[in-house]
């Protein structure tokens, strides 16, 4: 009577093709990010000039297991046109009063006629403490953007101890869309596959190897937004691309489904490799021989704002995680 025994070779060890799943070592993220929380994020109202002004970050979303997850920071942008402080009452009359050089060019009518001189400035003809607050705005803006903020924003007096005018600025939608890009955060997610034999974590060689990433995003929103201005980045997880030496490359529909017992392969995101890392050298940080499984994640996104609704799309993101995998041969030895 003969008897089957199954071995495995070149030091893996090859214990059963139990329910256990596997990990990257490092449980690297599956998106990463560079920017820091800073707690809850609030608008601050500027000053009415040309510096900075706070931008809230905040995002949400939803994982693949269904959890969700939210966010807030704080950003800030340079607006593209503001309310600028400017001459003083006896300084803008100096400069069109008549007789003067303005005056006598003919560029009083030209501003009249647009809108663009300051209404009553002769009021303030002697006010040397007093300042006009003109619309002002970055040389880089739009041309549309610029005319569009002076014809709406007319110079206002304001006299010497007397607050500023009320913050007024334009933020351009788009700048605010790459700011909420930018600060974009998924949470971490882990590489895992199944075969996991037990002690090693290796899978093995010819046998579908499922792949998915735990805690991996698959719908994310970020808005930014300053006083009276908004934008909403949306991403979608499209797609994951799976490929390791020797076990070629596979494109899911998603972040893959972990392994069940009993689970259908159909619809699995899954590898095969084929060969062992028995032969290999052992990586820096492993135990064992390995080969490197790397789960690129492809993310479409779009965004939008309350003054302008789009959707605009943003360039396709892919970003890659890695696992070092051991891979067993398993050899039948047959024996009388």
């Amino acid at each position: 009577m003969s008897r089957v025994s199954i071995a495995a070779m070149a030091a893996l060890s090859l214990l059963m093709l139990g329910p256990s799943v596997a990990s990257a070592a490092d449980s690297p993220g599956f998106w990463s990010d560079s920017s820091e929380s800073e707690g809850p994020g609030t608008s601050v109202a500027p000053e009415a000039s040309g510096g900075a002004i706070a931008v809230t970050v905040t995002s949400s979303g939803s994982t693949v297991e269904g959890e969700s997850f939210s966010r807030s920071v704080r950003s800030s942008v340079v607006p593209a046109c503001w309310m600028a402080p400017g001459p003083t009452g006896a300084e803008y009359y100096e400069e069109w009063k008549p007789g003067s050089e303005n005056y006598n060019s003919g560029t009083l009518d030209s501003f009249a006629a647009q809108g663009l001189l300051h209404k009553d400035f002769e009021q303030y003809a002697t006010d040397t403490e007093g300042r006009w607050y003109e619309a002002e705005c970055r040389f880089e803006a739009p041309g549309e953007v610029r005319t569009e903020y002076y014809l709406s924003h007319p110079a206002v007096f304001v006299p010497a101890g007397e607050p500023a005018p009320a913050v007024d600025v334009y933020v351009d939608p788009g700048v605010l869309a790459q700011i909420a890009s930018e600060n974009m955060s998924l949470p971490a997610g882990t590489v895992r596959w199944n075969p996991s034999l037990e002690g090693s974590g290796a899978t093995v060689v010819n046998v579908d190897t499922w792949v998915w990433v735990e805690g991996a995003s698959e719908r994310v929103e970020v808005t930014a937004s300053v006083p009276g201005v908004s934008a909403t980045v949306t991403a979608v997880l499209a797609g994951m691309r799976v490929e390791a030496p020797g076990a070629g490359s596979v494109r899911c529909a998603d972040a893959g489904r972990a392994w069940v017992e009993g689970a259908s392969d159909a619809g699995a995101c899954a590898v095969v490799f084929e060969r062992s890392t028995a032969g290999l050298g052992v990586k820096e940080g492993q135990v064992l021989p390995t080969v490197t499984l790397s789960a690129t994640a492809v993310w479409e996104a779009s965004w939008t704002s309350n003054l302008d609704p789009g959707p605009h799309e943003l360039d396709v993101q892919s970003v890659t995680t890695t696992g070092e995998v051991p891979v067993a041969e398993i050899q039948t030895i047959v024996t009388g």
